[in-house]
């Protein structure tokens, strides 16, 4: 049980540390007027996904730093459930970027192919949520909405900072239960003796469902238990759809559509994972049935 706290314990202090901050900083930013006058430059981006142009700071946070910083800028914004819902397919596939690179280049997955399918399929996944999104949700505005106009510089501030520590306190209560469940889940007896003999089905349960850079660890000593045919569909499969369970219902504070997110990403893990497995399978035909084409 005090492993389950510290590890609930780090999870928050980095969420406070991520999230106020960005949120305060986004209201500064807001206020003077920053946001307005710079946002055009991601157009191209936003417009793609169908989203105000402004929405590209919240989405070069999540991809830079942190899906919680990511989520503290978008929620600056004021956007509703449709708009969120696009949003967290897109943070939710790519997010942590420089993090969890490092991570998965130490067991075996390249770093420029990994930011390249990470930002298409990021992309695609906003579009395919942008299609399939119920119009209902348009009428959804985001009730824990950081930024609000004031009348000082000052009384936005003390409000930005106030609405800061409201939303990280939900994120953080969120979390901490997942946290909880997930870890006396792993430990109940029957599964950690399926866990120890699967070994690496840990790597599976602890990045699928809460993410890469929480379960590095595991993640790192696993692998090298892995058949090595079966490690990229492995790790291509935890790159396009870990924290499953955390990152989609971190959205669900903004009314966003959860059976779209959470549909969105496992098809598109699965189709990485089918693709990898269709390629290998077609290197593999090469290599055993050389071309006769010179051959009499």
């Amino acid at each position: 049980m005090k492993d389950i706290l510290n590890k609930a314990l780090q999870s928050s202090w980095m969420i406070v540390k991520l999230v106020v901050p960005f949120a305060v900083g986004i209201d500064i930013l807001n206020y003077l007027g920053v946001i307005d006058k710079v946002s055009f430059l991601f157009e191209p981006i936003t417009e793609i996904l169908g989203l105000p142009a402004g929405v590209a700071l919240a989405l070069a946070a999540g991809f830079f730093f942190n899906l919680y910083a990511g989520i503290a800028v978008a929620a600056s914004l004021g956007l509703n459930g449709f708009e969120w819902t696009i949003v967290g397919t897109f943070l939710a596939i790519c997010h942590s970027i420089p993090l969890e690179v490092a991570v998965l280049k130490k067991v075996g997955f390249p770093v420029i192919p990994h930011s390249i399918i990470r930002l298409i399929a990021g992309l695609l996944g906003g579009i395919l949520a942008a299609s399939i999104i119920s119009p209902d949700l348009v009428q959804i505005t985001n009730e824990v909405v950081v930024s609000q106009k004031s009348e000082t510089f000052w009384t936005m501030i003390i409000t930005s900072i106030k609405n800061s520590i409201y939303l990280t306190a939900k994120i953080i209560l969120l979390v901490t239960v997942l946290i909880f469940l997930f870890e006396l889940l792993r430990n109940w007896k029957p599964v950690e003796k399926y866990l120890d003999k699967h070994t690496y089905l840990s790597s599976l349960l602890v990045g699928g469902l809460l993410g890469v850079t929480y379960g590095a660890g595991i993640l790192l000593k696993d692998m090298k238990s892995v058949d090595p045919k079966h490690k990229m569909y492995l790790l291509t499969f935890l790159m396009l759809a870990h924290g499953l369970i955390e990152e989609t219902l971190l959205f669900g504070l903004f009314h966003a559509d959860l059976l779209a997110i959470f549909g969105i990403r496992l098809g598109i893990a699965i189709i990485g994972v089918l693709l990898i497995y269709i390629y290998s399978t077609l290197q593999i035909s090469k290599k055993v049935n050389p071309s006769s084409k010179f051959s009499h």
